[in-house]
């Protein structure tokens, strides 16, 4: 039997991945006293979001990092250049940049905010973050000032 409509590769059945990946955020945090709610943040994207973390030195003073879920890494400084012996080798803040869909500077302190408006002082991994993101890569900047006296 023959059919009278012509076949076309519009008509064949598409292939659809039926779990939708999770989003990629990575979220870094600057030394600021916020800092001490920064698992909760962790805990509150991991729910529907794949998270990486990345803190500076002086964020650590507040960040518990027993409080981070188990399937969040924290990238520190320290781990900046660690993997890298050789050129060709991984740099950790451009494979950073490469992975993720936005990233979420929560706190912000006016520290770091100062050194990214003014483009200058990108020796710390939070810093590189801003200025090697891909541009299609979606940046959040959550400032954090203690105005309490």
């Amino acid at each position: 039997m023959s059919s009278s409509e012509p076949v076309s590769e519009e008509t064949e059945p598409m292939h659809v991945n039926a779990a939708p990946r999770k989003p990629q955020i990575l979220l870094a945090a600057s030394g600021s006293v916020a800092g001490i709610k920064f698992g909760n943040l962790c805990h509150c994207f991991s729910e529907w979001a794949e998270v990486r973390a990345v803190a500076t030195t002086a964020s650590l003073h507040f960040i518990d990092r027993a409080s981070l879920p188990k399937d969040v890494v924290l990238y520190t400084d320290d781990d900046e250049w660690s993997s890298w012996k050789k050129i060709g080798d991984n740099v950790l803040h451009i494979e950073l940049r490469r992975w993720a869909d936005i990233m979420v500077i929560a706190p912000l302190s006016a520290n770091t905010l100062g050194k990214v408006i003014r483009l200058r002082n990108f020796r710390k991994i939070v810093t590189k973050m801003v200025t090697r993101l891909k541009i299609e890569v979606n940046q959040l900047f959550c400032y954090y000032a203690n105005i309490h006296n």
